[in-house]
């Protein structure tokens, strides 16, 4: 992987992100699709992270991994919690929109840090 293929994927996620807030903000349905949103991130989150693991032949779990792990697993359960059907109540609006917030604020970090920094080789 370059850093062209990594600066485009991420600016992509960005448009998603902006999208999700346009369309919800349109149909009135922001946090519902904003739970969508959240669901496909934490899936892409703990994929590449099983796709790492493996490479490693001793792992330790630190406490920053585990936050993370944790963090993840609570927004997805919460976002799949507002697909079934309970996307009208306000604690799950909220995290939702916190799991939104943060995946935002993970993503344009690592935008500014890509283009800050430049990489021969990723990974």
């Amino acid at each position: 992987m370059n850093d062209l293929l990594v600066s485009i994927i991420i600016t992509l996620i960005l448009i998603c992100h902006l999208v999700a807030l346009i369309i919800g903000y349109k149909m009135q349905k922001t946090s519902l699709i904003i739970s969508y949103l959240n669901t496909v991130t934490v899936i892409g989150v703990s994929a590449f992270w099983a796709i790492t693991i493996p490479n490693i032949k001793q792992h330790n779990f630190e406490f920053r991994e585990l936050l993370v792990i944790c963090l993840e697993t609570c927004i997805l359960i919460f976002a799949l919690y507002s697909i079934i059907g309970f996307h009208n109540k306000a604690y799950v609006k909220v995290i939702n929109f916190i799991g939104f917030g943060i995946h935002l604020l993970a993503t344009t970090a690592i935008f500014y840090y890509m283009f800050a920094f430049k990489y021969d080789k990723l990974f």
